[in-house]
């Protein structure tokens, strides 16, 4: 299962990520290490990202990467958002020739997503409500991997990582929310009988 996977891809080491990759699947998880350089000039915020109660974004700068005409995310970590949403946080980076080390983030396919990735801004960093590779592949004018790489919470250019590595879109995730659904549903349901119920023996009794 999943679990297990997880166990196998923590006990293994560093690998380099390769020119062409056949299956992407087949790297979620993975530990890999890769060299280019950050894009300075352009850096994707995903929106409302909570952390410890706190509502902040999650800071995806793309890496591109040394002899290829080819770039990947990296996600550098959580930054708190201020009380004014115009105002969005300095996530400087440098674009000197480094080595960056992470772990494999694949999305699970089939996520729910409302409403446009971004509101067509002109201005960078760029405020994303999803991570959409094509669509920012678009904003870039470059490829990207449809991948991120996490980066190392050891690791020096990023900010809070404390990676969750559950998925965030399963069929599990999604039956615990149709249950929460129904369950509520069923509360409602209770709720609105018992009144009803009242109310007939209520009218019962006063026309005795």
């Amino acid at each position: 299962g999943m679990l297990q996977n997880l166990e196998m891809r923590a006990l293994e080491g560093i690998t380099d990520l390769p020119a062409t990759l056949q299956d992407i699947e087949q790297w979620r998880h993975r530990k890999v290490r890769v060299r280019g350089r950050f894009d300075h000039k352009h850096q994707f915020l995903l929106d409302n990202q909570i952390r410890h109660g706190r509502v902040g974004l999650q800071v995806l700068t793309p890496l591109k990467i040394t002899n290829r005409d080819q770039a990947v995310l990296v996600e550098r970590g959580w930054v708190p958002m201020g009380p004014d949403r115009t105002k969005l946080p300095d996530v400087a980076v440098e674009s000197k020739l480094i080595c960056v080390n992470g772990t494999v983030y694949v999305p699970y396919k089939g996520g729910i997503r409302l409403g446009a990735m971004d509101e067509q801004q002109v201005h960078w960093p760029r405020l994303v409500q999803y991570i959409d590779f094509e669509e920012m592949s678009d904003r870039l004018g470059y490829p990207l991997l449809p991948m991120t790489i996490r980066l190392d919470p050891n690791g020096p250019h990023g900010y809070l990582r404390e990676w969750q590595f559950v998925p965030s879109s399963t069929p599990d995730r999604h039956v615990a929310y149709a249950i929460q659904w129904f369950s509520l549903a069923a509360v409602v349901l209770v709720i609105y009988l018992a009144l009803s119920f009242k109310r007939i023996t209520a009218l019962t009794t006063t026309d005795d």
